[in-house]
């Protein structure tokens, strides 16, 4: 008895604890992030275990940073990338990672802070003319579904656009010689040609469309000492080194392939509880 009433007091002394842990977080800024390596990214990945793993990702290590200077938990919700920008779009509170900054999607979200910048290029297999865009331009054209290279494809009037879920894919796609070209920041396109185990000195870097400015972003209302905090924690890591640690870090990032037939699924769920 006496064992059980030791039990129930701390209990008691615990909840009240465990629930203000609960309602601090459900206050937080809400962050979200999809597939996208080497910004963010989970190994092993939700199209291969039912149980994805370990985060991962320049962006999210950042991110992760920022949280922890500001008391923010870091909790960061994969999903696919379409929904995550759906919720940030129309919910309050959200946070996502790693948005590319472009005009179509300028109005539509609150810019925290810029992590990294990438070119957006094109890529084109042996043979093909990538010298700009006008050269693929009735010719198949890989990019990521929902991202900024398949708006500016589609306001430019491409027709043949190869829109995938995830980066990998377009991978695979040009070693197959499904596609001519691929447009994609590139970083992306490097760890993905490795993550298929493809040979980069078979592509044709060809045009830099533009630069390819990656952002944490959030919803469009978010208030602006929510917003301040954000950026002045970049803007210390980035004066103490801690941001460039990080930054080289991914440079030496090691990219284990990962066969197709571990793949078991090509879309990420919407994880529960969020």
């Amino acid at each position: 008895m006496r064992i059980l009433t030791l039990l129930l007091a701390a209990l008691a002394v615990c909840a009240p604890h465990a629930s203000a842990q609960g309602q601090a977080r459900t206050k937080e800024l809400r962050l979200l992030a999809a597939e996208l390596p080497p910004y963010t990214f989970q190994i092993p990945p939700a199209s291969v275990s039912e149980t994805p793993g370990v985060d991962h990702g320049l962006v999210l290590e950042v991110v992760g940073e920022m949280a922890r200077r500001i008391g923010h938990s870091g909790l960061v919700e994969f999903m696919p990338w379409g929904e995550a920008q759906r919720l940030a779009q129309t919910q309050p509170n959200i946070g996502i990672l790693a948005l590319t900054r472009t005009p179509e999607r300028e109005a539509r979200y609150r810019w925290l802070a810029r992590i990294v910048t990438d070119d957006l290029i094109l890529v084109g297999g042996q043979g093909i003319d990538v010298a700009s865009l006008d050269r693929v331009r009735d010719r198949p054209v890989g990019v990521l579904a929902r991202s900024g290279a398949e708006a500016l494809l589609r306001e430019r009037g491409f027709s043949r656009i190869k829109a995938q879920p995830e980066e990998w894919m377009n991978a695979r796609l040009m070693q197959q010689r499904r596609i001519d070209a691929w447009l994609a920041p590139r970083l992306m396109v490097i760890h993905a040609m490795r993550e298929v185990g493809g040979n980069l000195a078979a592509l044709n870097f060809g045009e830099i469309v533009r630069p390819s400015e990656i952002y944490l972003a959030a919803s469009k209302d978010l208030p602006d000492a929510e917003a301040e905090k954000w950026a002045k924690a970049l803007a210390a890591m980035q004066a103490d080194g801690s941001y460039q640690r990080i930054v080289d870090e991914y440079g030496r990032l090691q990219i284990r392939p990962i066969p197709d037939e571990l793949r078991r699924r090509f879309a990420q769920p919407v994880w529960e509880g969020r």
